[in-house]
């Protein structure tokens, strides 16, 4: 095998794990986001409710205040009823007070039904201050992690980089750039093997005499499909078990 062409096996080799890397460092972010999105969705809810709680209270105090203002006005038409003198007022102020009883009963059962619909909705928002207060510690807890673990990354990525600029040192500057162009072509592979005539990076047959050009070694060659630069697989292994 060509020299170039080990050394450029290499270079690729590397450029995947630094890509692994990059990923890596882009995704550990975007986990802390979902997080951090997950809380501020949590904080809406309890605003929310807050807000519901305040509109129950209120509607409380409003209907407790009718209740009141429906009792008094009870008391004062029973007074009056003892100085009603005729048969047919006295039923009709007796209807009256059965009347704004029934509406004063009406009141005090809602009153008591708000009381329970409270009582729900401040159980829910404890169990959202729990969960906000779990999410926070967590996101604290998980925002140093990533802290720590961004940091290993980018400590191998600076490693990794300087091992890659070394590996191609001495290479054909043609040669890298045929090899950037297709690799950004080719999802990150831009050098694939060959095994039995068949490329390895779109697994399509070779012509044969190209098969044997890249078998004797001597010049770098291209897949006619795929144009992936070729090298041939069984060649490769007996380098390395060398």
């Amino acid at each position: 095998m060509l020299p170039e062409l080990s050394k450029l096996i290499d270079v690729q080799e590397l450029d995947k794990v630094i890509q692994e890397v990059a990923g890596e460092l882009e995704w550990l972010p975007g986990e802390l986001k979902t997080v951090e999105a997950a809380l501020e969705d949590l904080k809406a809810q309890h605003a929310a409710g807050l807000q519901e709680l305040e509109g129950l209270q209120k509607l409380r105090r409003d209907t407790e205040a009718e209740t009141a203002e429906m009792e008094a006005g009870i008391k004062k038409s029973r007074a009056r009823l003892m100085e009603i003198k005729s048969n047919i007022e006295y039923k009709a102020m007796l209807k009256e007070i059965a009347f704004k009883e029934d509406q004063r009963d009406q009141r005090e059962t809602r009153s008591l039904e708000l009381m329970d619909l409270m009582e729900v909705k401040k159980q829910t928002q404890n169990e959202i201050e729990t969960q906000i207060q779990e999410t926070q510690d967590m996101l604290a807890q998980r925002s140093a992690e990533v802290a720590a673990q961004i940091t290993k990354l980018e400590a191998r990525r600076a490693e990794l980089e300087e091992q890659r600029k070394k590996l191609r040192k001495g290479l054909p500057a043609a040669l890298l750039k045929r090899y950037e162009f297709i690799r950004l072509r080719r999802n990150g592979t831009a050098i694939a093997s060959v095994s039995d005539g068949v490329c390895f990076g779109c697994h399509m047959n070779i012509l044969p005499q190209q098969f044997i050009d890249l078998q004797k070694g001597e010049e770098i060659l291209q897949c006619p499909h795929c144009q992936r630069i070729l090298y041939w697989q069984e060649e490769a292994a007996e380098e390395t078990e060398n």
